[in-house]
């Protein structure tokens, strides 16, 4: 039954026109949307986060070890640094001046006056020097005080004459000892020293601290030269000397015999002090630690950091850091917010810049879903601030997250995109780090370079080659910048009044300086692509898409919903098959991802498994289940299988892109078939109520992208070409033309963004494709048909 059309107010046919609402109105419309509210504010959480852990309100500090600045840089505020130099000199100097401690044991005195005493027994036994042993006259010779031209008095005989004379008796030995006794008293409680055991640099050289041996707390200090060997044969020899005066008189044999023992006596005076160490190192450390530590001072505008043209060392370094710190505290608020929002203002221009591309030329539902917005600002959060973190001095591998972004954002966004972002992110790591343009054109270079070099991924060694190859690129382009830019060298020299060119040595530090940098920083490429080959799983499983690594370990034949699919309706996957193939070339053929169709066409009708006998393709000769039905419960069947085999993916977690094509796959599309056949039956009943193709139309939605479109295509044509008896290109080519120009008046390809000239050519390759499959044979002998 047909329906008269309703009249249409005034108003109505107004609105039809289309006319565009003033841009003011249109504007205030948006921000009434609750919806653009809530992506303002995901995109000012991520620019607030990304302030904060960026610490926009400090200064950068840009400077880092072998950076070779373009001018003299000077103290910019009154600081001062710890002189670690100054410091350990001025320990050194305090622990030079420590007084040491030596332990005094006097055993080996007392040892060699029994010695003497032994000796002198040996010797005294004899009635004249001619009368001595041979032996005797040996241990005499230790003695005697002359020389080979001595005579008279002091001849051998004549000193052991008066030798025997003086201690004759018990009585004089016993005035021996006690004079002994009293000459070496000094050397008792002193103690003797050949030379001090501790070096210059370990304590004092001219006073030491001794204690007796076991009784460390009566420690006394004394000059190091009234202990030592040399001064105290003297000592002996004069105190000894009087001792015999007072105890034995003034005659000349007793001067000779007091000569004659200290002569015995000095040749082998035994040191008595040992140094302690032990305490000595207490001491030392003791002293280090009192000294504070030594500043030096440095004022703004006067005092010079580094020079220009030469590369800063760690020290310098140091300085720069110190500087910066203390500037940094010393900053106003005011100051501190103006910093913030001059970054704020940088970080708003780089949202318009991606925004109006993502809005204007590619991906305008990326910026509509408050889901992948808040992931793509997650990405370009999370990359910034950990660029900015690792680009420190002590790593130095910004690029570790950078190259992983990169890989992440082509294989999410694609690579135009990709391009864009990474490019924006290199923008707001130099200024937020205050680098120059070296390290600008450093990161750019790895990112642009990973982005146009990917590719696609369908090996995992595939990111390794891309690593090797992008590490090998950003090396060049480190060693190439750093030597444009170090040709300030020549420049700093000369405007300071030096020599104008680069010395040798200067060069080859900055070339070695390079070589190691450009050999780090490809380093951090390598792994970081090694590390993306583990992360890929995540990113995928994050975003929501898939690499060719794992399309391909979906589309295995072996996969369970497949192999279900095979036994349960064999006809249904013989489609599925065909469509893939077919649908994989004609996404090639306008630079869609055909892998993604290929898959997606093995799963897209997994649904019909549920009732495989309603569908022609697994009837085979059998009867028609829709026979037995209306029109409109055949219509519920058929379209039933895109929920089904939705519903059958979710639970099998295949990936939504997946998904996508088993909901698009149809679109809007009408049931024509049971359509016709509703509308005949109620033309032909007078009571009949009027049909609605709305009620035979799958639920959508559209196809929203290439590949779900060019699926849609290759599903239809796959289908509508078993119909054909005689499938002849020509008939082929005029069907697919037929089928490719209903879909697009009927409006499918709306929302996907497929151009007329890509629709030409999905319509050529599905042509070529299905001639290949339904071309002709050769008749053989005895056969009717070819």
């Amino acid at each position: 039954m047909s329906s008269t059309p309703s009249k249409r107010t005034r108003s109505e046919r107004a609105q039809s026109l289309g006319t565009h609402p003033p841009r003011l109105k249109k504007l205030m419309q948006d921000f009434s949307d609750r919806g653009i509210w809530t992506r303002l504010a995901i995109a000012a959480l991520a620019a607030g986060l990304m302030l904060f852990a960026c610490e926009t309100w400090k200064p950068p500090f840009a400077y880092r070890t072998g950076f070779i600045p373009p001018r003299d840089l000077v103290a910019r505020i009154n600081f001062e640094v710890p002189d670690l130099a100054g410091t350990q000199v001025a320990q050194a100097r305090k622990r030079a001046e420590v007084i040491t401690f030596y332990r005094n044991d006097p055993q080996p005195l007392n040892q060699r006056r029994e010695n003497l005493k032994n000796q002198l027994f040996v010797i005294l036994d004899a009635a004249s020097y001619e009368q001595m042993s041979e032996e005797e006259r040996q241990v005499f010779g230790e003695f005697w005080t002359g020389d080979e031209t001595s005579e008279g008095a002091d001849s051998h005989a004549a000193q052991f004459a008066a030798l025997k004379s003086t201690l004759a008796t018990d009585t004089a030995l016993s005035d021996l000892d006690a004079s002994l006794k009293m000459a070496m008293d000094t050397m008792y409680t002193d103690g003797l020293l050949q030379v001090p055991t501790h070096s210059i640099d370990q304590g004092n050289q001219r006073v030491i601290s001794i204690y007796p041996a076991g009784r460390p707390d009566e420690a006394r200090q004394v000059e190091v030269a009234s202990v030592r060997i040399a001064q105290a044969r003297d000592e002996l020899t004069t105190k000894l000397a009087e001792q015999f005066r007072l105890r034995f008189g003034d005659k000349p044999a007793y001067e000779t015999a007091a000569k004659m023992i200290a002569q015995w006596m000095n040749k082998a005076l035994p040191e008595t002090l040992t140094y302690d160490d032990q305490r000595s190192e207490k001491a030392r450390v003791a002293a280090a630690e009192s000294v504070g530590t030594v500043m030096t001072a440095y004022r703004s505008g006067t005092t010079p950091i580094a020079t220009a043209g030469r590369p800063i060392d760690t020290t310098q370094l140091d300085v720069l850091h110190t500087e910066w710190k203390v500037l940094t505290d010393n900053m106003e608020w005011t100051d501190r917010l103006l910093r913030v929002v001059a970054y704020l203002g940088m970080i708003i221009a780089l949202y318009l810049l991606c925004g109006s591309y993502i809005y204007f030329v590619d991906d305008r539902p990326l910026l509509a879903d408050p889901r992948k917005l808040s992931l793509l600002l997650g990405l370009m959060f999370l990359t910034v601030s950990l660029c900015h973190w690792t680009s420190r001095e002590q790593w130095q591998a910004a690029t570790i997250p950078l190259v992983i972004a990169s890989v992440t954002a082509v294989v999410v966004y694609g690579r135009e995109l990709a391009l864009l972002l990474m490019s924006s992110v290199c923008l707001a790591v130099t200024l937020f780090n205050g680098s120059d343009l070296a390290d600008l054109v450093t990161m750019t270079a790895a990112a642009t370079s990973c982005i146009l070099l990917l590719g696609r991924l369908r090996s995992r060694t595939r990111l390794l080659y891309l690593g090797i190859t992008v590490a090998a690129v950003v090396a060049a382009t480190v060693i190439g910048v750093g030597i444009v830019t170090g040709q300030s060298l020549s420049a700093g020299n000369a405007g300071a009044g030096q020599e104008g060119l680069i010395q040798s040595s200067l060069l080859s530090d900055l070339l070695r300086t390079l070589l190691e940098e450009a050999i780090w920083i490809g380093g951090c490429v390598i792994v970081s692509c090694l590390a993306t080959t583990g992360l890929l799983p995540v990113i995928e499983r994050v975003f929501g898409v898939q690499t060719d690594l794992s399309l391909l370990e979906l589309g295995d034949a072996g996969h369970p919903l497949l192999r279900q699919l095979a036994q349960r309706a064999p006809g249904t996957y013989n489609h599925s098959i065909n469509v893939a193939s077919i649908g994989e070339a004609a996404a090639d053929a306008i630079g869609a991802n055909g892998l993604l169709v290929r898959v997606g066409a093995y799963f897209h009708d997994i649904g019909k498994m549920f009732k495989p006998n309603y569908f022609i393709e697994n009837q085979g000769q059998g009867p028609n289940q829709h026979d037995s039905l209306q029109p409109a419960m055949s219509t519920l069947v058929i379209i039933a299988h895109v929920k089904d085999g939705a519903d059958l993916a979710r639970t099998h977690h295949l990936p939504e892109s997946i998904i996508d094509f088993i909901l698009q796959h149809h679109g809007t599309t009408l049931v024509e078939y049971f359509y016709r056949e509703a509308t005949k039956r109620s033309e032909s009943d007078p009571n009949g109520e009027e049909v609605s193709d709305k009620d035979f139309r799958y639920p959508g939605p559209k196809p929203q992208t290439l590949e779900a479109a060019v699926m849609m295509l290759a599903d239809t044509v796959e289908s509508a070409s078993r119909t054909l008896v005689d499938p002849t290109p020509a008939r082929i080519k005029s069907l697919v033309e037929a089928i490719a120009m209903k879909k697009l008046s009927d409006g499918q390809f709306d929302e996907c963004g497929l151009t007329l000239m890509q629709l030409d050519r999905i319509k050529q390759s599905l042509v070529k494709s299905l001639t290949a499959i339904y071309h002709s044979r050769v008749k053989y002998p005895g056969q009717q048909t070819a």
